[in-house]
């Protein structure tokens, strides 16, 4: 009995350690040429009405390409159980999700966080995945970038593409390049 009690126990905790809850949050929308309050309300899933309420001064028949509205998009929570060591910055690298959004979503104005506390991870504001840095390599006395690129299986005009090299015979030792 002991150990399913605490088995349950367990399992609650780590339920509750990342739980995504669902609200009503707006993003930013950028007005394209052609667009109509009543084709973004299609778009977004609500009424024109909706829109209204949310852009106070917008004028249905008089949108301009490039003016901002507020559009509505479903908001998608993650709680976490701080842990010794994290910190605003680090979660937000780990979820992929702006710093500012961590700090709004909990009315935390720096970076420092306390163990044990729940916070909530905005996950509807996630980035998409970090891009790779670009491979590079330092260059050495005697090296050629034909050799170079040989190495890294590249070919010469991607190494010259990638560098923004005018000219190819002309690499230094000590020069970084990007090769892949």
């Amino acid at each position: 009995m002991k150990k399913v009690l605490l088995v349950l126990v367990v399992l609650m905790v780590a339920a509750s350690a990342v739980h995504a809850v669902h609200a009503q949050e707006t993003q930013a929308y950028k007005v394209q040429a052609g667009d109509t309050l009543w084709a973004l309300a299609q778009k977004y899933d609500t009424t024109v009405v909706k829109l209204l309420d949310l852009n106070p001064g917008v004028t249905p028949d008089r949108l301009a390409v490039g003016q901002e509205l507020k559009v509505p998009v479903e908001a998608i929570w993650s709680y976490h159980v701080v842990q010794r060591g994290d910190s605003v910055k680090s979660l937000a690298a780990q979820y992929r999700v702006p710093v500012e959004g961590i700090q709004e979503a909990n009315g935390i104005t720096g970076n420092k966080l306390t163990v044990g506390e729940m916070i909530r991870i905005p996950i509807h504001l996630y980035m998409g995945e970090a891009e790779a840095e670009p491979k590079t390599h330092v260059v050495e006395i005697g090296e050629t970038l034909f050799g170079i690129a040989k190495e890294y299986k590249a070919t010469l005009g991607d190494l010259v593409e990638w560098n923004n090299l005018k000219n190819p015979d002309t690499i230094f030792a000590g020069q970084k390049l990007i090769v892949g």
